[in-house]
């Protein structure tokens, strides 16, 4: 054996390599909840869980990973597995602090089978965050809740509105009852009618920009 060969150790490679990488490797079960056997140092980094308790538990890594996005995993896993090829897949997970993260996993099937089904018994792969869209996510995520804010104004300001209205109405009331001496509140009524009216068209103007700009900043 060269001193090169002596040197080298696989289990120390793995963990130099996991403590450098914006992500982590791992190896688990063919099962659709994906549990773990075993997950390089990068995992708790990338998911804050801890990988020990992770795979003790046999928590599914499908857990992790955004319901609306679940399908597109299943999918690419399956043609991989239908091929005998790779799988290369963009998806999110959720941290354990809830930020949504997204994520890039490239993965295949292990040469060893299952005994019982003949299919390969384990998953290798490597999932690293997809950094540039996690904090497009975050910064939409702001977006989103700015337009929140927004819309909960623009309904006040509806209330406001009725409320008007009906002070409106009231004077319209108080002037047909005064007649010739409740020109005045007549004025005053057409007037707040008006105002009221601009207001709705204003607000409506809000919601229908509102929509439109939801529509581009769903994640």
């Amino acid at each position: 054996m060269t001193q090169e060969a002596s040197a080298f150790s696989a289990d120390d490679f793995l963990r130099s390599i996991g403590v450098r990488i914006d992500g982590f490797m791992y190896r688990g079960y063919n099962s659709n909840d994906y549990a773990m056997i075993w997950l390089s140092e990068g995992f708790a980094r990338l998911t804050g869980h801890d990988a020990n308790a992770f795979i003790r538990n046999r928590t599914g890594f499908a857990t992790l990973i955004v319901k609306e996005d679940l399908h597109k995993v299943d999918a690419a896993v399956a043609d991989a597995l239908a091929r005998g090829g790779n799988w290369q897949v963009s998806y999110r997970i959720r941290h354990s602090d809830g930020r949504i993260l997204y994520v890039h996993e490239t993965g295949g099937a292990s040469a060893a089978l299952n005994p019982e089904t003949g299919e390969p018994a384990f998953l290798d792969g490597i999932i690293l965050e997809a950094g540039a869209l996690s904090r497009l996510a975050q910064r939409l995520t702001q977006g989103s809740a700015a337009l929140d804010k927004v819309d909960i104004a623009a309904a006040d300001i509806r209330t406001t509105l009725k409320t008007l209205r009906l002070l409106a109405l009231n004077a319209r009331i108080e002037a047909a009852r005064a007649m010739e001496h409740g020109a005045g509140f007549g004025v005053v009524a057409q007037e707040m009618t008006s105002l009221a009216d601009q207001g709705e068209t204003v607000t409506n103007r809000m919601s229908t920009e509102l929509a439109q700009l939801r529509t581009t900043i769903v994640i």
